[in-house]
């Protein structure tokens, strides 16, 4: 088994997406805050940690600043233990050559993967299929495809992946990973069963909920909800399902995941809540930078007490 074999056979559980903090007084990021963060996720015990275009704020942030943000949770992460991998990840928007130099960049800065997503506009199953292998060309880390619906270049509605284009990057030797994002059942389905042998797949929204139904067809990770606010509830959901502890399971969906995203994050949305948690929660300021605008303090006072009224401390190490 080779280096890249070894990778992929890690990222199974929670992946921990990183979310950026910013400080309140001059809008940069706060890296004080996030250390921090980065190292209550490690002593918690979560280990797949994942600079995500979205989460970690990349539509706010510079070429230049997505860079730095890359290195610094990087080295940092990698400074907590020899036992962690490490995704980061290019621009939403840019032009091949850039994505090129963005994974030559995370291979230098000693990540394992690099996470690449598509934004442009799709016209043709070779356009996709060149670009990721033109990635893969530049450099030897291992790849993740972040699969969101495209954007349909010849109008209409965004459209998924045509199968048959994640069936031949499967075959591309470093690329080891997709983050499956459609929200779509029935096309999650068929793509875990088409490529669950080749590379490991993260499948996002819909919480732990949604990963269990597509856990025992092959899905060996889950990209963290309410895990992100605590991450010992990722750990410990992981735990009991390795154990078959359903009571456990059930308690955190129940008990915690189904309130918070029925109580906040369908009222205020993901980004808006997650970060009004994150600072309930103590971790980080829920301040970002324009245009995305904050929760006022009447919505965040209602979401801490939301967050106050669930039964973290149940599941805390």
């Amino acid at each position: 088994m080779n280096e890249l074999d070894q990778i992929r056979d890690k990222i199974k559980g929670p992946v921990f997406s990183v979310v950026t903090p910013f400080r309140e007084e001059d809008d940069l990021v706060d890296y004080k805050a996030l250390e921090n963060y980065l190292s209550l996720i490690y002593q918690s015990g979560g280990r797949l940690f994942y600079v995500l275009a979205y989460n970690s704020r990349f539509s706010l942030l510079s070429w230049e600043e997505i860079k730095k943000l890359n290195e610094f949770v990087t080295k940092f992460v990698k400074s907590l233990g020899n036992d962690t991998v490490v995704i980061v990840a290019d621009p939403l928007h840019c032009p091949t050559t850039v994505s090129m130099d963005f994974c030559k960049h995370a291979e230098s800065i000693g990540a394992d993967v690099i996470s690449l997503v598509f934004r442009e506009m799709f016209y043709s199953h070779e356009q996709v299929i060149k670009h990721y292998k033109m990635c893969a060309d530049s450099c030897d880390i291992g790849l993740l495809i972040h699969e969101m619906p495209f954007i349909n270049g010849r109008g209409g509605g965004l459209i998924n992946w045509p199968i048959e284009i994640l069936d031949r990057l499967a075959d591309v030797p470093n690329i080891i990973a997709l983050k499956e994002d459609a929200k779509d059942d029935q096309y999650s389905n068929s793509v875990i069963s088409k490529i669950k042998d080749r590379i490991s797949i993260v499948i996002s929204g819909g919480g732990k909920r949604q990963w269990l139904r597509f856990a025992e067809a092959g899905c060996q990770s889950w990209l963290n909800g309410i895990g992100v606010f605590e991450p010992a509830l990722a750990v410990k959901f992981w735990e009991a399902y390795q154990n078959k502890d359903q009571t456990t399971q059930d308690k955190i969906i129940n008990k915690i995941e189904v309130e918070f995203f029925d109580k906040a994050v369908k009222k205020f949305g993901w980004h808006l809540a997650i970060k009004a948690a994150l600072q309930a929660r103590g971790l980080m300021s829920r301040h970002d930078r324009m245009p995305l605008l904050a929760l006022g303090e009447s919505d965040y006072l209602e979401v801490k007490e939301l967050i106050t009224s669930l039964p973290i401390n149940d599941f805390k190490l």
